[in-house]
C-alpha cells in the first residue's frame, strides 16, 4: 500500500511541476513600451491553410504569441498582418523579454 501512495503522490507531484513551467502569455504592448527591453527575435504564425470561417486574424496572432511565449517573451509588438488568400494569412510580431 505504501508503494501505491507514494508511487501516486510521486506523479502528481511531476504533473504539478510540469504545469508550473507553462508560459504565460506575452502582453501586447506598443514600441514605446518596449525601450528598455531585450529583443528576442521577429515572431511569425499563420493561420493555417484552410478556409478559417471565423476569419484568420485572430488563428495567425494565436500562432505567434504561442511562438513568443515558447522562446520567454514577455512582451510583443505587433507588426505585419498578411492575408495570403480570401481565407489565410501570416501575423508577425517583434518579441522583447523585459523581465517580469
Amino acid at each position: 500500500m505504501l508503494t501505491k501512495t507514494t508511487t501516486t503522490m510521486g506523479i502528481v507531484l511531476t504533473f504539478g511541476l510540469l504545469a508550473g513551467q507553462a508560459h504565460a502569455k506575452p502582453d501586447i504592448v506598443t514600441e514605446d513600451d518596449v525601450k528598455s527591453c531585450r529583443f528576442l527575435k521577429t515572431v511569425m504564425g499563420s493561420s493555417g491553410y484552410g478556409k478559417n470561417l471565423g476569419g484568420w486574424q485572430p488563428q495567425a496572432k494565436a500562432s505567434a504569441e504561442k511562438e513568443a511565449s515558447q522562446i520567454g517573451a514577455s512582451h510583443i509588438v505587433w507588426g505585419e498582418l498578411r492575408s495570403s488568400g480570401a481565407f489565410n494569412g501570416i501575423a508577425t510580431a517583434k518579441a522583447y523579454d523585459c523581465g517580469r
